[in-house]
């Protein structure tokens, strides 16, 4: 535990807002199980769980549609409104038997709450089961809050979906940081005027490394003295609220903790 870090996180952000799945938790295998479940309902073979990492991270509607691709088959957004609908049904009936946090998230998100941060969580999976995956992992609390895909009229990458979920926890957007995994979560970070921080093992093809983050984490403890060291740097980089510009006043790269 670094001190130094934890006055220099104090003194820039009071709220932390994490993506869940490929963020603070391994769900592939319960989201897999129930993609699967609504395939063979539908005469089709199940995905593996490298599938539903792949798959996952734009909401249920994207993944049963990227399912369904796998195997050939392209449905009319009737029918897919009414697959996703199956799945939801079966992932709701057991989000957690099989997920797990990863490494280290309990650790960290204990130390937040003790620094008195706020903690919230904004994910594209449904509200409901990520309530009772949090719940399940003991991290609600101390994560306060969860906006999911159906919790507001928008969702990642639109930043009014961290957005909203900060002003509902009481939280100063200017003083927010976002952890994640993806594409959108970088970029739904940088246009709501956020640093962003991405775990080097989410659910994305491409390396987050590449993603245009602040900060690249290897492992989850890494996450205080990685915030410490933003906080540290803080001057050095505004961001402007829009479609994707990240205004600079001097070049900075990423930072790469924990490998």
């Amino acid at each position: 535990m670094n001190p130094n870090a934890d006055n220099l996180i104090t003194a820039r952000f009071d709220t932390v807002i994490y993506d869940l799945d490929g963020t603070l938790i391994d769900s592939a295998r319960d989201m897999c199980v129930a993609v699967s479940r609504v395939l063979a309902d539908h005469g089709l073979p199940p995905i593996t769980d490298q599938d539903a990492r792949i798959f996952m991270g734009q909401g249920s509607k994207v993944t049963m549609g990227k399912a369904f691709a796998k195997n050939g088959r392209t449905l009319d957004d009737a029918a897919l409104s009414a697959a996703t609908r199956e799945f939801v049904r079966y992932y709701e009936a057991d989000p957690i038997s099989n997920t797990i946090a990863f490494d280290g998230v309990a650790e960290v998100v204990a130390r937040f709450a003790r620094l008195g941060l706020k903690q919230g969580v904004c994910t594209n999976k449904f509200e409901r089961p990520a309530r009772i995956i949090l719940e399940h992992l003991k991290l609600i609390p101390p994560i306060s809050d969860v906006a999911g895909a159906d919790t507001f009229p928008v969702r990642k990458p639109d930043p009014q979906h961290i957005l909203m979920l900060v002003e509902r926890m009481g939280g100063n957007p200017e003083r927010t940081v976002m952890i994640g995994d993806s594409i959108h979560d970088a970029e739904a970070a940088h246009r709501a005027g956020m640093p962003a921080v991405l775990v080097s093992w989410g659910y994305t093809l491409k390396p987050a490394s590449e993603l245009g983050a602040d900060a690249v984490i290897d492992r989850f403890c890494a996450l205080p003295d990685t915030l410490g060291q933003l906080a540290a740097r803080s001057g050095s980089r505004l961001y402007a609220p829009g479609p994707g510009r990240l205004a600079q006043r001097e070049s900075t790269p990423f930072t790469r903790v924990g490998s």
